[in-house]
């Protein structure tokens, strides 16, 4: 699909103007979910985290990492590192980079709540 652009990175520091934590984490081989408390971000390229001052990677592949210690994190902010990463902080100091490329498949889906009849998605 595209590139990641600052419109997203606005949005979801909007969102995290509100009360924003963590509420799960979905781990498997065709994808890695963050659910948080108004919307969810689908992930099928590769994550990166920094929990607890170590570093892990999802790969299309469930793997030991903590991902579980993310869960009732609060999210602090979003920023984008390169077109093709973003990053979203907690308060904690921990954070997650999310990775797109462009593709004719998507990478990143945000899925926000639904306005009227409408669902609301940003395709990455």
């Amino acid at each position: 699909m595209k590139l990641f652009n600052e419109e997203i990175v606005e949005l979801l520091n909007e969102y995290f103007k509100e009360l924003q934590f963590v509420e799960s984490i979905h781990l498997a081989s065709y994808g890695f979910t963050i659910q948080f408390v108004d919307f969810g971000i689908q992930c099928c390229e590769r994550v990166f985290a920094s929990i607890d001052g170590k570093s892990y990677e999802w790969d299309d592949a469930p793997n030991a990492g903590p991902w579980g210690a993310l869960c009732r994190q609060r999210a602090k902010s979003a920023k984008l590192m390169s077109p093709s990463l973003l990053s979203i902080m907690f308060e904690s100091g921990d954070s997650i980079s999310i990775e797109t490329i462009e593709s004719q498949f998507e990478s990143v889906i945000f899925n926000f709540p639904p306005q009227g009849n409408s669902l609301v998605m940003e395709i990455f």
